[in-house]
């Protein structure tokens, strides 16, 4: 009889761990011990009072921070609230509207499209929307090629920026689905000619997406969730801001000379943004970060190769301006002597940020929700307070 027991215990075991490794992952995140890795109290203490000054110079009421060193988490820590009226207090759980943070993840679901073969970064757009392969410059007669996939991402299109669609300089509806915008973007004029100028815009996003939507003969949301999020484990990353997600998300504030004040959005139409609308926490971001600093591994099991992966930390033709370069859906920060990126991240406007720093083995996670260029004089310094601990 006991012999059968300890079968079944096996048996049992044996398919939760098929079940992990295998479709979908369910596996908790790794933890470690922050002195364990070698630091002291006293370090640990100067990253928390760092952040807690964010809350007490009044630059965010809450946040969510998480560091992971050699692939284990050793802090994930919420500070402060997620709402000034009900004071409820900001989790590691919390959820975010993460806004440019987002780019990342749709890029590293194209790079793993590209590893089934369903397209490659070098296709031009009107491979699989015919209506882009009549694109002209602004003031030029002659056609120009189409952007590749690879200029979506990198933000070398040659469509209108961000700032110059919000400044009125080029109208598109984004009242509808993807679908929709690309058909109307179609009609529209490049501002420049592909693959020659860094302009960040989520025209090169929402055309990727819908790219993604027209291999897959699935929905933008559909594709992330089945292709990324489930492979990844990533059960709290969504589109959709259901009853329950609603309950769990932070409140957006701006800071104003009154105070903080309810955010309400960009408001650019309704069609979902594949640059910036994903709602998601510590969890998400990191399992996707993980990924890239495990080389396309999780739970044990390749799901994109570190190939494909590392197209994604090169600078692109056109990004100098941009720094080190953007690559295909992360900022390059740092490179080494042989060109190689080192540190890599990616910021939202909605107050997040998440880097992945290859050399020290380190990935960064901070999550608050009042806008980036209102808190960066918090910010900076915050970052600096970590980076001094982890450079030593």
């Amino acid at each position: 009889m006991k012999s059968l027991l300890l079968i079944t215990v096996f048996i049992f075991t044996t398919l939760i761990s098929s079940v992990e490794t295998l479709g979908n992952p369910v596996a908790s995140l790794p933890i470690g011990n922050w002195q364990d890795h070698g630091f002291s109290e006293d370090q640990l203490a100067s990253i928390r009072l760092a952040f807690q000054q964010g809350i007490d110079e009044q630059f965010i009421p809450g946040g969510s921070m998480m560091i992971i060193h050699h692939g284990e988490i050793i802090i994930q820590e919420g500070f402060g609230v997620d709402n000034l009226e009900t004071k409820r207090p900001f989790t590691p759980e919390t959820l975010c509207r993460i806004a440019s943070l987002t780019k990342p993840h749709t890029a590293t679901m194209m790079a793993m499209l590209v590893e089934q073969g369903k397209l490659s970064f070098e296709d031009r757009v009107n491979k699989y929307i015919t209506e882009l392969g009549d694109l002209k410059v602004q003031g030029q007669e002659k056609k120009v090629q189409p952007p590749t996939l690879a200029e979506c991402l990198s933000h070398t299109t040659g469509w209108a920026s961000n700032d110059d669609l919000k400044a009125g300089k080029l109208l598109v509806n984004f009242v509808g689905d993807l679908e929709s915008v690309t058909k109307d973007l179609a009609s529209k004029q490049l501002f420049q000619t592909p693959g020659t100028n860094y302009a960040y815009s989520r025209l090169g996003y929402m055309t990727a997406g819908r790219i993604a939507e027209v291999v897959t003969k699935k929905s933008y949301p559909e594709v992330m969730k089945e292709v990324l999020f489930d492979r990844i484990g990533a059960k709290d990353s969504t589109f959709e801001i259901t009853d329950s997600v609603a309950k769990r998300m932070a409140t957006p504030y701006e800071r104003t000379m009154a105070g903080f004040v309810e955010r309400t959005g960009e408001g650019m139409g309704t069609a979902i943004n594949p640059g910036g609308n994903l709602i998601t926490n510590l969890d998400g971001v990191a399992r996707l970060f993980l990924l890239h600093r495990n080389r396309g591994i999780v739970n044990g099991q390749r799901v994109v190769s570190e190939t494909v992966l590392q197209k994604m930390y090169v600078g692109q033709p056109g990004t100098e301006k941009s720094g080190a370069g953007y690559g295909l859906g992360f900022r390059i920060l740092q490179k080494r002597s042989d060109g190689t990126s080192s540190r890599i991240q990616h910021s939202g406007a909605s107050g997040t940020i998440g880097i992945i720093d290859f050399d020290l083995d380190l990935i960064v996670i901070i999550l608050t929700q009042v806008p980036q260029a209102q808190t960066n004089k918090w910010r900076q310094p915050l970052l600096q307070s970590i980076y001094t601990v982890f450079e030593k």
